[in-house]
């Protein structure tokens, strides 16, 4: 009786599959974690990418339209488009932009430097709360480090000097892990250009 209790001791045979048992769950969780952190830094990339290049579309602008049907709305479209393959969504989804065009002026009264208008409906889900711009797009044109140096002449009044676009890509990554890690699920990447003509580039229609 004893002779078998020992040779059972001494078999390993089912010590490997134990092991196995163990560690398979381990591995598979580790691996679909190294996986939703390469997809969020690639919406990180993306959106910065986004940012820059809408930025720069609205540059070029003389003026442009607001709303999802306006030249803002074509802009997001094509936005979404690089977002690829990550879903934006037709008519609701996880991508938002937040327009503004920030100037600043001569003016006897400060600040000088102001937002000429904002846009945050130009897709098809609307920037709100922390995505939108409204006065918080001066603080980004002047920290840290100010993009629009120069105000208009001096002795006049609300002319324009330096101009820029900011655009801020806001996206909502649906993660297997956004209950263990919800800081990794928000995204926003703040792009800037400045219009191309050096005049403020004019929004019509459903800017604010």
């Amino acid at each position: 009786m004893l002779r078998r209790l020992l040779a059972s001791i001494k078999d390993s045979r089912g010590v490997v599959a134990l092991e196995f048992a163990l560690i398979v769950p381990m591995m598979v969780l580790i691996l679909i974690g190294i996986y939703q952190i390469s997809q969020v830094v690639r919406v990180t990339m993306k959106l910065s990418n986004v940012a820059v290049a809408v930025a720069d579309l609205i540059a070029q602008q003389d003026s442009v339209t607001g709303g999802t049907t306006g030249s803002l709305g074509n802009f997001c479209k094509a936005a979404q488009l690089m977002m690829a393959p990550f879903p934006t969504g037709a008519t609701t989804g996880p991508f938002s932009l937040s327009i503004a065009s920030v100037t600043n002026y001569s003016n006897n009264t400060l600040p000088n430097v102001k937002v000429d208008w904002t846009v945050n409906a130009a897709c098809a889900t609307t920037a709100t709360g922390t995505a939108t711009l409204g006065s918080s797009a001066t603080t980004l044109v002047t920290s840290p480090v100010n993009l629009v140096p120069n105000m208009g002449p001096s002795g006049t009044t609300n002319i324009a000097g330096d101009t820029v676009i900011v655009v801020q890509a806001n996206y909502k990554y649906s993660s297997l892990i956004q209950y263990l890690a919800p800081a990794l699920v928000s995204q926003s990447r703040v792009g800037f250009a400045r219009p191309r003509g050096n005049s403020v580039v004019s929004c019509t229609a459903a800017c604010s």
